[in-house]
């Protein structure tokens, strides 16, 4: 058996029964024709190299044979915009916040090291992403299978596009990380969960308690991220900017930046109250443990800065193109 029939033979066994001999049949006279051609131009009846040439041109068997199969997606051009979007919500609307919230509930209420709340957040992470796009997959592969037509998007309603002033389109992902951290702040900051003790004098562990200055911010912080996890929210649900929607966080971010002026003429954010046998050592801890803070929300307030510069930017471009729509 030449080389051709080998080939024909391993196309053969790749293909559903009751089809095999008619597109055996019509793949066997193309490649003769083709050999014969090749013969003619040589002079020569094609040797072995010349027929793996040949077919190697062709492609492989699997490849040949899957071109007559009646489905060649795993998800196809009809159903992947949906297998999309259906990967986007579970993902960053079901998935991830579960994970982040979940791992930062973990993180704060565990006395674990670092290293291990990182190696559970990852390994939840990596599981949670694993099964969820391989649930979606399955599914979407079955309605593929079956030829089932979504009818979803043929229903649109073209008055619920986005308004004509709409500032830019916000990416879910900002969305579910700025409510995730928002979620996680509040949890901390309202006392549902409470920060595990991270210093440590030998064996005995210090006490890092709040400083002072915080009485008076908790009520301008809780409402700061009560209105910042809403407009998370909104940006969920409806993921793009219009003017008011932009013009409410730019609000928001002026009020984080009071807040913060007024935290940075603050140097007392924690106390570190340790055995008498390591003041000298609570002390030092305090005073890094304060710069430290102190830097964090000097950076802070340089981003919230950044980014109403940068909301204030496009609003003003934005004013031009909405008045030519006009």
């Amino acid at each position: 058996m030449d080389l051709i029939d080998r080939y024909l033979a391993a196309v053969r066994r790749q293909l559903p029964e009751g089809t095999q001999d008619d597109i055996v049949q019509e793949l066997r006279d193309s490649l003769r024709s083709e050999a014969e051609e090749l013969e003619v131009q040589a002079g020569r009846p094609l040797d072995a190299g010349g027929q793996a040439a040949l077919l190697k041109k062709r492609g492989h068997p699997w490849l040949v044979a899957a071109r007559y199969l009646s489905q060649q997606y795993l998800i196809g051009p009809s159903l992947y915009p949906y297998y999309r979007k259906a990967l986007g919500m579970v993902v960053f609307w079901v998935v991830l916040p579960i994970i982040l919230i979940g791992g930062a509930v973990t993180t704060i209420s565990s006395e674990a090291s670092i290293a291990t709340w990182i190696s559970r957040i990852i390994r939840a992470a990596w599981n949670g992403a694993i099964y969820s796009v391989g649930i979606v997959t399955i599914v979407f592969a079955i309605l593929e299978h079956e030829q089932v037509r979504l009818s979803v998007l043929d229903k649109w309603n073209p008055e619920r596009l986005p308004d004509a002033d709409a500032v830019r389109e916000v990416p879910r992902s900002e969305s579910v990380f700025g409510l995730v951290f928002s979620l996680t702040f509040l949890i901390w900051w309202t006392g549902i969960v409470r920060a595990p003790n991270l210093v440590f004098f030998g064996s005995e562990p210090a006490r890092i308690v709040p400083g002072p200055m915080w009485a008076p911010l908790y009520w301008p912080i809780l409402l700061s991220l009560l209105a910042s996890t809403a407009i998370h929210l909104v940006d969920m649900i409806r993921p793009w900017r219009t003017t008011a929607l932009s013009l409410v966080d730019i609000g928001v971010n002026l009020f984080n930046i009071g807040i913060i002026v007024f935290m940075l003429r603050a140097n007392n954010y924690v106390q570190v109250l340790a055995p008498a046998d390591y003041v000298d050592r609570a002390a030092r801890a305090e005073y890094s443990i304060n710069n430290t803070i102190m830097v964090s929300f000097a950076g802070i307030g340089l981003i919230l800065a950044w980014d109403v510069f940068v909301q204030i930017r496009r609003l003003v471009k934005a004013r031009p193109a909405r008045a030519h729509a006009l």
